[in-house]
This record gives structure tokens, sequence and C-alpha cells, in this order.
């Protein structure tokens, strides 16, 4: 190939990755769902049968596991545009857009957040994953400051017909030792979260790529000797502010929310006004810190299509998932054997039956609000 065409084939590739970016700015809010591993055909199909045009990866599960590091994906500690631009063409065989990647190894940028030696190295690959993901025409990095994985003390609550959800009670990890050496402040996690901002955005920004923050999970102020930095509003805005970009905003879980007690519609309105609901992980809670169980999303501690309502009026454009979901009568799980190896906990997490009921629920109520705002 000439000096010229590679040149050419460079600018088409560049436009249609801008196009591909551009067209998820257009559209309006809808259902997604989110897989792990990498995903079959059979997976993909169910998706699609669902009525779903989106969909998000879980960055740190879609390639194979690594038999010299059990418990770590196979290859280079970024993602690459070889992989990404392959997957990104899967997806799409299937009728399938590329919303998202959420959750990079933490083995991609735990020293990062811990502040020790080799985040140096580590920011550069991460940077060589944002650049890439932009390439492609991926449009947002979710992602998390947790070094210890989600925590719960319950994989067995008992909900409604003999299902089971997750629960947590504080009480119970009270004595939980460090989780990473020692007892770190929360001021060195503040300064490493800035140095990573003031390292990863200016990238993010011109690539194109949009970052979104998830809470931590649960929102409480420390576990195992590790600050919780993302717990509730003040926390939030105070990471928003480090360094604003239109680039930066969140996941906004509803979940996690819930578990704050914040109040749910002012806070939608606030980061709508702010332009940073990316997007949604429509999870249902009963209860708040310091205990609370997870459930089916017709009877959480909130209106769901209240809620539902306040992210369409706020001007959320992004895609709603179901996120964690009840363990049902003879489901599934979601979770694959496979993506187990790569997070910090090995319990259930909701199948397919219990994915499908929530994604008709949300269907159902965009359908009721269209048709109600249509006739207004």
């Amino acid at each position: 190939m000439t000096t010229e065409h590679a040149q050419k084939a460079m600018d088409e590739a560049t436009s249609a990755a801008l196009e591909r970016r551009a067209l998820f700015e257009r559209l309006p809010l809808r259902t997604a769902l989110a897989t792990f591993a990498l995903p079959t055909d059979e997976r993909l199909r169910f998706m699609k049968q669902l009525g779903v045009d989106d969909t998000i990866i879980w960055g740190n599960t879609f390639r194979a596991p690594s038999a010299l590091a059990p418990g770590a994906a196979s290859g280079p500690p970024e993602l690459t545009f070889k992989e990404l631009i392959t997957l990104r063409n899967r997806l799409e065989s299937h009728g399938l857009r590329f919303f998202a990647i959420e959750n990079v190894p933490l083995s991609f940028y735990d020293k990062i957040i811990l502040g020790l030696p080799g985040k140096e190295v580590q920011i550069e690959h991460m940077k060589n994953t944002v650049r890439a993901m932009g390439r492609v025409g991926i449009p947002i990095l979710g992602y998390n400051w947790i070094v210890s994985g989600v925590w719960r003390t319950s994989f067995s609550y008992e909900l409604r017909g003999g299902a089971k959800g997750t629960g947590f009670d504080l009480r119970d990890v009270a004595g939980a030792p460090n989780t990473h050496g020692r007892d770190y402040s929360e001021e060195e996690i503040w300064d490493n979260y800035a140095w990573f901002l003031d390292q990863i955005l200016p990238v993010a920004e011109a690539e194109g790529v949009s970052l979104a923050l998830h809470p931590n999970d649960p929102p409480v102020e420390k576990i195992g000797g590790f600050p919780f930095l993302f717990r509730d509003l003040a926390t939030f805005k105070k990471g928003m502010e480090i360094r604003p970009s239109p680039n930066h905003g969140l996941i906004y879980c509803l979940g996690n929310w819930c578990e704050m007690g914040a109040p749910l519609l002012e806070t939608i309105r606030y980061w709508g006004e702010q332009k940073k609901l990316f997007y949604v992980h429509f999870q249902a809670v009963t209860g708040k810190v310091p205990t609370f169980h997870e459930t089916f999303i017709d009877t959480a501690d909130y209106d769901a299509y209240e809620i539902l309502s306040a992210f369409n009026d706020a001007g959320c454009n992004g895609v709603m998932i179901p996120g964690h979901v009840p363990q049902m009568e003879g489901d599934i799980e979601w979770r694959t054997p496979e993506s187990a190896q790569y997070t910090p906990y090995n319990h259930p997490m909701g199948g397919f039956r219990a994915r499908a009921y929530t994604i008709g629920y949300l269907k159902g109520m965009l359908h009721a609000l269209r048709s109600k705002k249509a006739h207004e």
C-alpha cells in the first residue's frame, strides 16, 4: 500500500470512528445489557432477541484465562486496538453497538490507586487503552476506584418466592483485616486519584473518549484499611471538580445511590444539569447503609417509573443496564466460570431470566413514558 493510500485509509477509519461516537450522542435513553467473558453467539442473540441494541463489555473478562497467572487475563496490560476492532466488528455483526468498556483488570491500575512504584508504567498502558478505544469508536470507559472488589456479606438473602438477592451488613466487616498490606489514609487516595485524572483526562479528551465513574460499592467510609472515596454527593462533587472536564462523568448506579440514602430525584436532576449522567445501572435495593439488600425492580425503595422519568427529563441519553439482579428459580448464572476468575469475588449475580425480566420492565416503562409524552 502506498503512503497516499495508507493515509486515505487512516483518514477514513478516523472519520468512521468519529461518526460512531456522534451516533451515540443522537440516540435517546434506552436499555442495554453488559456481558462478561468473550460473549458467545448464543448470548449475543439472546440480547438482540430482547430488543437490546447496545452492549457494554467488561474489559477484564473478554480475554482467555492466562495459564501463567491464574486469575488474570492473558495478553498485555492494556486493551489493544487489534482486539477491540475485532470485538467491535463481532458485536456489530449481531446488530449490537459497542457502547462502553467497563472495568479494565485491576492489575492494569492497582499501583495507580495505591500510589505504588510502577504507577508510571501503568498509566502509560491506561493511556494506550483510551487511545485504542477512541480509534475504534468506543465512546465510554467505565471505571471504579476500588482495590478489593464489591463487598457483600450475603448472597442468599431470601426474596419473594424463594429468589435470592445479595445483602450487606456493615457490622459484619467491622473487623476486616487490611486488604492491601496496611491502612491507607483518605488524603493519600485522593492524591492518587488527582494524579490519575491529570494524566488520563487529556488523552481521553484528545481521543473523544469519556470516562464514567462508578460509586464505591458499598458506599461506606472504609473497609479493610482502604478508604472508599465515592460514597455520597459531596465526594462525587469533589471527584468531578478536581479536574473539570466534559469527558468525565458518572455511571449512575441506582443501587449505590439508594444505599447512600441520597435523595434520588434531586441527585439525578443535579447531575443532569451538570451533563454528567453518562449511563445508568438500574439496580434495585431495599434499605441503606449500614444494612441493605438487592431485590427485584418492582420492589425497590423507589418508584421505578418516577426514576426513569427523572433520567429522561434530566437529559440522560445513555443506556440503562440491569446490573445485579436476583437469582431466580431454574436460571443460568450470567457470570461465567471464566469471568469469575478475574474478579475478587466468586458468587452469583443473577442470571438470564432475571435480566430479561428487568429489561422487559424497563422497556415497558419507556414505552409508557414516550406514549404519554406523545399525547401531551
